[in-house]
């Protein structure tokens, strides 16, 4: 009897993204991996594809659906289920985890005839506590890495099978990926993979598991080249059906054949490079080290075992930008399980897609437009529970909105929606337009990201047997983007206040300038009316080498189609010195934005500042102030394609001489 080689692909889009990307991963991967697979009856794979590409492609690649179902009608495709917009289960509700996985069934059993039993992880983030969820939803079968079994102390060679696991008397079972797979398919020759295959069919491997990106057999860089206009799939296919000891097989045939390989209780995890980017820059750094040092011992495969990253929502404490999303998907929730509304849990579900909520060797949460994507499905859904609930202008409500232990104020208008937060000192983190569903605010902070010290090394040869992998391309990065490795030390929202002796626009650009007060990056006093919000702190400027007191009051007064603000500070320091109120906006064409006309990085003179993309809308901020200076700044962050500059917001210094006291006040008008 040969060893089943369970064989299954994922494919996913972020919901949203720019339709010539989808129809590039259609043309390029997609469709001819579905055109070959027809010419191998025998080839009988598993694909999960989330929802919304499903229904994208049916819209949009007619042909491409069709060859879904010709497979489907020849036995050769078992497809699998999952968050209908492919969110990372364990970081939604139970409630929204069951409807979302139902809505997939439900589609792919009225489109193919299939009812799945098999789940695919997002992102293979494991958490038990959705077990009892998934299988009353009717799921038998998930796939994880091995590694999830690995870091629970099994040896390698226990992991050609699959396992039972259960929580509160519900089970599943377990179907572990082998990690060598992932790197050698579809990247080396398929003579070396087929021996591997054999192999673990000699040592009695119940079956052989992978279940990967699909987007690896054309979407990443030069596999469109190798796996089809080279014939590498098509050798591959051939080499597997001609082995004599393994072929293709389905998961629920497994999974009704062949004994378990027994009970199975994992910890929280997702895969092991996963747990290396969730944690903190210099924790990066450290683990690297340990593992380096490790490997020098010759304890590699223990280390595995032992040096475990952090957890996948610990992207939530890394960026505050992921949590703010997360925590507004997670009290929308609570609005779409009370109101029980078609539009609002639509909406709701396309803002808890995954992809704008974590950054590793893909762009993530680095890409304006995946977070523009979610905060438009949040902005909508907001607009959802207001029509429900009777709230289009209810004015000021204060809550707790990050989960940081302070105090937000969320502010419903006629035309605009807003958030502030005390912890930042009462500055401004969303500005929603409801008749576009945009964010003005959905800005990023420049963080060191561990790789930054990776890209300045000089680069080595690598291996030339295939192609490389994504998590081992040889990257050159340029001269202006070393320029731009620059860090912020504060939050990128809007209203944020700096007093300084001197203003340098362009040392404030780099984050380069002496910052002699505390307000920061330090919390104040929140207090709150129906249309009106006050924040105060009572803090110190530093100067000379002594800290004098100073108080900051900000206030502001909210109208259908602007706010009004007013901001006053007074200290008993002598000198004089510069106040400066940094405003950070984003737009949808970054490369695009004038102020008053003019192109950024030049000195804007007056008070009244027009700003404008020409597609998202028109910013006017009118103020007591005589100029200020505009910056476009930007992030180096990684990607699939090697290293990618991304403009991510302006900054606007607004700059006042004062002594004493100062008073910054105006309005902003949102059209």
């Amino acid at each position: 009897m040969k060893m089943p080689f369970l064989f299954g692909i994922h494919c996913h889009q972020p919901v949203g993204n720019f339709s010539h990307v989808v129809d590039e991963a259609v043309e390029r991967c997609y469709a001819p991996f579905m055109e070959t697979a027809l010419l191998y009856p025998k080839f009988r794979f598993a694909a999960h594809y989330s929802g919304w590409l499903l229904d994208y492609i049916r819209q949009n690649h007619k042909a491409v659906f069709n060859n879904m179902k010709r497979l489907t009608d020849n036995n050769q495709i078992e497809f699998f289920t999952g968050g209908y917009y492919e969110p990372v289960l364990s970081a939604i509700p139970s409630g929204d985890r069951k409807g979302q996985i139902e809505k997939l069934s439900r589609y792919i059993n009225n489109h193919f005839g299939q009812m799945p039993e098999g789940l695919w992880l997002t992102e293979r983030v494991w958490d038990p506590a959705i077990i009892t969820d998934v299988a009353e939803v009717g799921v038998r079968n998930m796939i994880v890495d091995d590694y999830h079994f690995i870091s629970a102390g099994y040896y390698k060679e226990m992991l050609n099978g699959y396992y039972i696991t259960e929580q509160d008397g519900k089970r599943v079972n377990l179907f572990p990926i082998d990690k060598n797979l992932r790197y050698l398919i579809p990247f080396k020759e398929e003579g070396g993979i087929v021996e591997y295959l054999e192999k673990t069919a000699d040592s009695g491997g119940k079956c052989s598991v992978i279940f990967d990106d699909g987007e690896k057999f054309g979407v990443w860089p030069h596999t469109y080249e190798w796996v089809y206009e080279d014939g590498w799939l098509e050798r591959f296919l051939d080499s597997v059906i001609s082995s004599e000891k393994c072929e293709f097989a389905f998961f629920g045939e497994v999974a009704g054949g062949v004994k378990p390989s027994g009970l199975a209780y994992l910890p929280l995890t997702s895969y092991y490079e996963m747990g290396e980017w969730s944690l903190f820059t210099g924790r990066i750094a450290e683990m690297e080290k340990l593992q380096e040092h490790l490997k020098e011992e010759g304890l590699e495969d223990t280390a595995e075992v032992f040096v475990k990253g952090g957890i996948w929502k610990n992207f939530f404490s890394k960026y505050p930008e992921s949590n703010r999303i997360h925590k507004r998907a997670l009290r929308l929730s609570a609005y779409a399980a009370e109101a029980d509304d078609e539009a609002l849990t639509e909406a709701l579900y396309k803002a808890q897609c995954n992809d704008a909520l974590w950054h590793g060797i893909f762009g993530g949460l680095y890409l304006p437009n995946l977070r523009n994507n979610s905060w438009s499905f949040i902005i909508e859904a907001e607009k959802q529970y207001e029509r429900i609930a009777g709230k289009q202008n209810a004015g000021v409500e204060t809550a707790d909105l990050d989960y940081d232990g302070y105090d937000d104020a969320y502010i419903r208008m006629e035309n605009f929606n807003a958030s502030f937060t005390s912890r930042d000192c009462g500055q401004m983190t969303t500005l929603e337009l409801k008749r576009n569903n945009v964010n003005l605010v959905n800005t990023i902070a420049r963080r060191k990201e561990a790789y930054h010290a990776a890209l300045l090394k000089e680069k080595t040869g690598d291996d030339k047997s295939g192609i490389s992998t994504i998590h081992d391309l040889n990257v050159e990065i340029t001269d202006e983007m070393r320029s731009l490795l620059v860090y912020d030390w504060y939050n990128k929202n809007s209203f944020i206040d700096h007093v300084t002796e001197e203003f340098d626009a362009e040392q404030f650009a780099l984050c380069a300038f002496g910052e002699m007060s505390d307000f920061t990056n330090q919390p104040a006093e929140m207090t709150a009316e129906e249309r009106t919000l006050t924040f105060k702190r009572s803090g110190g400027i530093y100067h000379d080498g002594r800290a004098h007191k100073a108080e900051i009051v900000k206030k502001y007064s909210f109208e259908d189609n602007g706010i009004d603000f007013e901001i006053d500070i007074r200290t008993d320091c002598p000198a004089e010195l510069v106040y400066v109120c940094e405003m950070n906006f984003h737009l949808w064409d970054m490369t695009g934005i004038t102020v008053n006309g003019e192109a950024c990085g030049v000195c804007h003179k007056g008070g009244n500042f027009e700003i404008t993309d020409g597609i998202t809308g028109k910013i006017i901020l009118n103020t007591n102030s005589k100029g200020a200076e505009s910056y476009v700044f930007s992030t180096v962050s990684q990607s699939e394609k090697g290293v990618d500059l991304t403009a991510q917001g302006l900054s606007l210094f607004i700059p006042m001489k004062f002594k004493g006291n100062v008073r910054f006040s105006g309005r902003i008008t949102v059209e």
